[in-house]
């Protein structure tokens, strides 16, 4: 998500100086009779009010607990292999292919805590009640989630129509994926257009919508005052306040290059390449920008987070890295969390982040004045967490249905753009499996064998077997204490176009987007 420095917040009033003069010409008969002089007493009065008017932003800033910056650079690396289960994950192989995870139709439940005046937490739970989500946004102070079928749902402060907007922008489309901002909301739809509703006093709205024209949109990422996208063929697309060049300079960062996934902060941007290369750009007072860098250096990155004035990213190996403003222990607590744990997911808050373990428990830290992490972690204990999302003072997670037990997965099949009906086979020689799942179709399960590799083929339904579109495979492995089935990513060779989600529960769905 975006916060909001610099942006309105609401429920707090803003004292002027015309509301100060007013106030003293209202008061000035008292005033001259506390002071010897009538201009003292006036002149006392203006002071006063300007100092009570001082004081919300001034509330706003030690909510901030500005401290010395500190960077870290997260846990020893752990072995691989990892599995991938982040909405946002693009896990970069050793062959120099992808396998991304995307939003996908198979969900779960949906669960949130934190700060809730505005109905970010009550209001989004209610709407999800009985329904399957399968892709999160957490804003300042709203709510964004998808259900399995694509209906967007929206929840809290719309004083800017990032709410109804958003939800009117949507109405009778299938959607893919949100994005939350300070006070605007994103979201792609399968098709891969992007729609934008919210404040747009810097075009963060309008200035990311023309960017992104007719053309399809695979990510996107909202700021406070500004926004990100990422076009169908890798280019990076920026709008928005640009006072830290977080957008212009984001945008010569990614020249040349094929961007896969991005994320906004205050007032910095980070992208990753779909090589796995950090790229980041923006305000650096907390070394948000310089210290990530750091961290990332010499790793692929597959998954990046950011928020306020600290960010995080993921490695392909699992490893978190966090740098920037560390006055909650957001950053230096998360990194202790996740110490010597595989990490599949990660979102980044005002002043808290979350992460998802390779076996699905979330972590949390940072600040908790409104349970946005004591409470996050309490609603899903014993769960598997697929999705997370960290907003302002609140915070999101969908845990996974159950799925089938022990050395089995359960696979689905999703195929985008104009492909028409396709089919996924799982073809293992060594003892005859051969699954067929069809696009939009249920889901199967079969039994996996840890080191013998699952041939994938990606064909045109149809009589005889129908063409091929693709060819690859995929190795399976089984993790004994926690039963819990991943994919290697490193011995994996997955067809061009073809990504794989991750749910939890050994719930897999394998997505074709040519």
């Amino acid at each position: 998500m975006g916060p909001r420095t610099g942006s309105r917040a609401p429920l707090h009033a803003r004292g002027t100086f015309p509301h100060a003069l007013a106030w003293a010409a209202t008061y000035e008969p008292t005033a001259t009779r506390l002071f010897a002089r009538p201009w003292e007493g006036v002149a006392a009065a203006v002071a006063l009010t300007l100092a009570v008017g001082a004081v919300p932003a001034l509330r706003r800033w030690l909510r901030r607990a500005p401290v010395a910056a500190l960077t870290c650079s997260a846990v020893p690396q752990v072995p691989p292999p990892v599995r991938a289960t982040s909405v946002d994950l693009t896990v970069p192989q050793s062959s120099g292919g992808l396998m991304a995870v995307v939003p996908t139709r198979t969900g779960g439940q949906l669960f949130a805590a934190g700060l809730s005046l505005q109905g970010q937490v009550p209001g989004i739970l209610r709407d999800a009640r009985g329904r399957r989500v399968t892709a999160v946004a957490a804003g300042g102070y709203h709510s964004l989630a998808v259900c399995e079928e694509g209906r967007l749902l929206a929840a809290g402060l719309d004083d800017e129509e990032q709410v109804s907007g958003i939800l009117a922008a949507a109405r009778g489309e299938a959607v893919a994926a949100v994005a939350a901002g300070g006070f605007h909301s994103l979201a792609v739809t399968r098709d891969g257009r992007l729609l934008a509703a919210g404040k747009d006093h810097n075009q963060q709205v309008s200035g990311i919508r023309a960017a992104a024209g007719d053309g399809k949109v695979t990510a996107m990422a909202a700021g406070s005052v500004h926004s990100l996208a990422v076009a169908d063929d890798g280019g990076l697309l920026a709008a928005g306040h640009d006072g830290d060049r977080q957008v212009s300079g984001i945008v010569a960062a990614a020249r040349g290059e094929q961007v896969a996934s991005v994320a906004a902060g205050d007032f910095h941007s980070l992208a990753v390449t779909r090589d796995g290369r950090l790229l980041a750009a923006g305000r650096d007072e907390d070394r948000q920008v310089s210290g990530i860098l750091a961290a990332a250096e010499g790793t692929k990155v597959v998954a990046v987070s950011a928020a306020a004035l600290q960010s995080l990213a993921l490695t392909d190996d699992g490893r978190l890295l966090a740098a920037g403003r560390d006055g909650n222990h957001q950053v230096s607590g998360i990194v202790r969390a996740a110490q010597g744990r595989r990490i599949a997911a990660i979102a980044a808050g005002d002043l808290h982040s979350l992460a998802v373990t390779w076996d699905g428990a979330l972590l949390g830290a940072g600040k908790d004045g409104d349970a946005q992490v004591s409470g996050i972690l309490a609603e899903v204990k014993g769960r598997q967490v697929t999705l997370v999302a960290a907003g302002g003072f609140h915070s999101l997670a969908v845990a996974a249905p159950d799925g089938p037990k022990g050395r089995a997965v359960r696979v689905d099949f999703a195929a985008r753009g104009p492909a028409g009906s396709l089919t996924l086979q799982f073809l293992r020689q060594q003892d005859g499996l051969d699954v067929r799942p069809e696009s939009g179709g249920p889901a199967q399960d079969f039994a996996i064998r840890e080191g013998v590799p699952v041939q994938l083929v990606v064909r045109r339904s149809g009589a005889g077997g129908g063409e091929a579109l693709g060819n690859g495979s995929v190795y399976f492995t089984f993790d004994e204490p926690t039963g819990v089935v991943g994919v290697d990513t490193r011995a994996s060779r997955f067809p061009s176009y073809l990504t794989c989600t991750g749910h939890g529960a050994n719930r897999f769905t394998f997505t074709w987007s040519a």
